[in-house]
């Protein structure tokens, strides 16, 4: 892993400049800077609480080389010795932003080929990494899009590794409200189910366009509002009304596509399937309708989620957001960030 010297990481940032501010949070602060090269970085910059999460940050992304996940690219240090991440940006928001601030929603073409790109990345952690990890923070800010419009996970702050899970000292729940496991609150064991889950709601997420919390709506929770229609079989009244669904076959998959999220939501984790399961599913749903078509062309998915991706820069073009964040800042006690986002917690 390279180190950077701190005098090209205060120049690629112009000295941390407010205008190179990309985000922040509790836990630290986000810059966009440029390398003497050319490169385009994103460097995380911790507050005191944030420190112990980017350490271990590096210390997961440094054992994993994987094209879905944000590449690590090095480190630095502060005059007062803070370490500092250095990360590739990524130059197309979040999926956050593309399903709830995009004027020009996403095909059902994208949805579903970025939900087979997310579910590989989890696979990749808990099957292809060296020692296997678990995310613990998997939601829609932590998925970020490159530059060819592919989804890459992001945010490994509360990762934590098969070796620390088989260590003595116990791993404390910690999560994002909305997305944690509740049998994962309930008994503190940790273990891959865990993020299956979180992808059961984010799947369900990028289905139905609606967040994870609609305070307008009974009920609020996207769990309690959409399992009981699944179960109802009323597919159609929990997809994003802004697209049509015509064919048999459309409608046949969006329903194979629910029902791996009421699985991967299922109260009893033994009944929720591996993540190689909802990988080789989605694939089949992929191949199984018009959807298909796209496969060899993946240059032209990229171009649907480019237009929306366009649309939603259009609308937030003097915003700073917090939703490009490399690493997410984790709140202690939970609640609703200045941003609106669902609020991190860490228990016990």
């Amino acid at each position: 892993m390279k180190e950077f010297s701190y005098r090209d990481i205060e120049v690629a940032t112009e000295g941390f400049a407010l205008e190179r501010l990309i985000g922040k949070g509790s836990h630290g602060s986000v810059y966009k800077g440029r390398l003497r090269c050319g490169k385009v970085i994103a460097v995380k910059k911790p507050s005191i609480q944030g420190e112990s999460k980017l350490e271990n940050e590096i210390n997961i992304l440094g054992s994993i080389n994987n094209s879905s996940i944000v590449s690590l690219i090095g480190f630095s240090h502060t005059p007062t010795k803070t370490k500092l991440l250095i990360m590739e940006f990524m130059p197309n928001g979040s999926l956050h932003d593309l399903i709830h601030m995009s004027p020009t929603p996403p095909s059902w073409t994208c949805r579903v080929h970025l939900s087979l790109q997310i579910a590989r990345a989890i696979l990749s952690l808990h099957e292809g990494a060296p020692s296997p990890v678990i995310h613990r923070d998997i939601k829609s800010t932590n998925i970020l899009l490159d530059s060819k419009h592919k989804a890459r996970l992001s945010d490994f702050g509360l990762a934590v590794s098969d070796d620390s899970r088989q260590a003595d000292r116990p791993v404390m729940p910690a999560g994002t409200i909305g997305y944690i496991d509740p049998c994962y609150t309930e008994s503190g064991q940790l273990g891959p189910e865990n993020d299956v889950y979180s992808f059961g709601i984010l799947l369900l997420e990028i289905m139905s366009s609606r967040k994870v919390f609609d305070f307008d709506s009974d009920p609020s929770c996207i769990v309690s509002w959409a399992v009981p229609l699944i179960k109802l079989f009323q597919y159609e009244k929990v997809c994003d009304k802004r697209l049509p669904i015509y064919s048999k076959a459309e409608k046949s998959a969006v329903a194979q596509i629910l029902n791996i999220v009421a699985r991967c939501l299922s109260e009893n984790v033994e009944s929720r399937p591996m993540m190689r399961e909802v990988v080789k599913e989605l694939q089949e749903v992929v191949q199984c309708t018009r959807w298909s078509v796209w496969l060899p062309f993946g240059d032209r998915i990229s171009c649907s989620v480019h237009r929306c991706v366009r649309a939603w820069k259009r609308c937030v073009k003097k915003r700073v957001t917090t939703t490009k964040i490399v690493c997410k800042d984790h709140l202690m006690h939970g609640g609703v960030d200045d941003c609106g986002n669902d609020g991190d917690i860490q228990l016990g």
